[in-house]
């Protein structure tokens, strides 16, 4: 690897000619980059220059002593960190105004990485990997180009040879230093790029022939290469929309030439559009008038409607209210026809119940004539004196008159149930008066 002092001469020439290039425009150069920033002036117009932004805080114009050099260079350190929310450390006011070129030197490392290499791009790449890869599609087709890396791809010349040539083909033939040594192409690329690019000599061809140039040299100085390209392609850009430009500028002067109009054609065609500006003003004004009516139509159209849509919600309530409350009728009529099938079921197993009863009492009655025309037929065998006696169907009939049906049947069981017992009794008794008068006529013929 080189030297810290072929560094600092690398870095040194480079920024100078950086910086220069940048305070150009405001008409300012610099000499030498570690003192000439010291008082903060230049220093600050190159940051508002490089990052297109005006530091609105109050600095000394003309510093004269010691600590106002520190003042304006501690304004233009906030300015980059506040502002342009770049952070540099490890470097201070001091180190400026007591011209650490190590420091300055690193500082404007990180500016220029930040403005110069960062903003590369190639591809899917960025910063110095998109450097290389611009470096490698540039040097596509030169003959023993082939480029992958900053320390190694760069030693032979051809390289740079490459890039100088595309560059400018009519400067060089490229395949006339094919044959050169390594040396040779180098310091001839070198000097091609200086004068054909603007690009500086910042390197030696020996350095780099033996790979012992800091990479940071090599990013450095190819990247001088992509700025010139970048600044060729933005001038041939200019240089084309300033003849377009020209080209329109000339055709207007042309149909101005072609196309010029007498006075009076002039005043007649004023007095022309004056007559149609005031057709125009007057259609327009009606218009104007025809919009309003319009705009009062449909404001009026759209209460309507906004009131139309009012009542439409109100009927729309009312009938879901007429919606539930039918609902709820429908409900309650179906419970009243289920209410009235069970009643009407009740009475007609009621009804089936009377007749069933009806008919059970019938024959009840029918029975109960019968037993008491037997009773009658008994009363008269037994009872001597029966002709005060009160007829037993009329005693019957007293006896259940007033009764409920259902008490009047179950007095005539108990009374029907009393008489069988009485009959039985009666039977059995006549039975026993039979036997004995058989014992009594069977002795009566025995003794005869």
């Amino acid at each position: 690897m080189a030297g810290g002092k072929d560094w600092e001469i690398v870095q040194e020439k480079a920024f100078t000619a950086w910086v220069n290039s940048v305070l150009d425009k405001r008409g300012e150069k610099i000499q030498d980059v570690s003192k000439d920033l010291s008082d903060g002036v230049k220093l600050i117009a190159f940051l508002e220059l490089i990052s297109n932004k005006k530091l609105h805080k109050k600095y000394d114009f003309e510093p004269k002593a010691r600590i106002n050099f520190i003042q304006n260079v501690a304004i233009a350190l906030k300015f980059l960190d506040e502002e342009l929310k770049i952070k540099v450390q490890g470097v201070g006011a001091e180190d400026f105004v007591d011209n650490n070129k190590k420091m300055i030197l690193g500082f404007l490392w990180t500016l220029y990485r930040k403005y110069r290499i960062a903003v590369i791009s190639e591809g899917d790449k960025s910063s110095e990997e998109g450097l290389l890869l611009w470096c490698k599609n540039t040097t596509t087709g030169y003959n023993g180009v082939n480029i992958s890396s900053f320390t190694k791809s760069f030693r032979d010349g051809l390289a740079f040879l490459a890039l100088s040539h595309k560059f400018d083909s009519n400067t060089f033939q490229y395949a006339e230093y094919e044959k050169l040594d390594p040396i040779a192409r180098l310091n001839a690329a070198f000097e091609f790029a200086e004068k054909g690019l603007g690009v500086p000599k910042l390197l030696e061809a020996e350095e780099v022939m033996r790979g012992t140039t800091d990479e940071r040299s090599m990013v450095l100085y190819t990247s001088l290469f992509f700025h010139a390209y970048r600044a060729k392609e933005e001038k041939e850009r200019i240089e084309k929309d300033k003849n377009e430009i020209a080209t329109r500028l000339a055709g207007l002067q042309n149909s101005l030439e072609n196309e010029k109009i007498t006075r009076e054609q002039l005043i007649k065609q004023k007095d022309e559009l004056k007559s149609l500006l005031a057709s125009l003003e007057f259609e327009g004004a009606e218009r104007e008038k025809r919009l309003r009516e319009l705009e009062a139509k449909l404001e009026e159209t759209l209460k309507n409607l906004e009131l139309e849509k009012l009542a439409r919600m109100e009927m729309e309530a009312r009938l879901a209210k007429t919606e539930k409350d039918r609902a709820i009728l429908e409900l309650k009529l179906a419970e009243a026809t289920e209410e009235k099938n069970k009643l009407e079921q009740e009475i007609e197993a009621s009804r089936q119940r009377g007749a069933a009863e009806a008919q059970g009492l019938g024959l009840l009655r029918k029975n109960l004539d019968q037993h008491v025309h037997d009773l009658l037929k008994w009363q008269k065998l037994t009872i001597e004196n029966s002709s005060g006696a009160t007829s037993i169907d009329d005693q019957i009939i007293d006896e259940v008159s007033g009764l409920p049906f259902g008490e009047q049947v179950k007095h005539l069981a108990t009374k029907l149930d009393d008489e069988n017992k009485g009959i039985q009794k009666l039977l059995s008794q006549k039975e026993d008066d039979l036997k004995i008068a058989k014992s009594k006529s069977s002795k009566t013929t025995k003794a005869n």
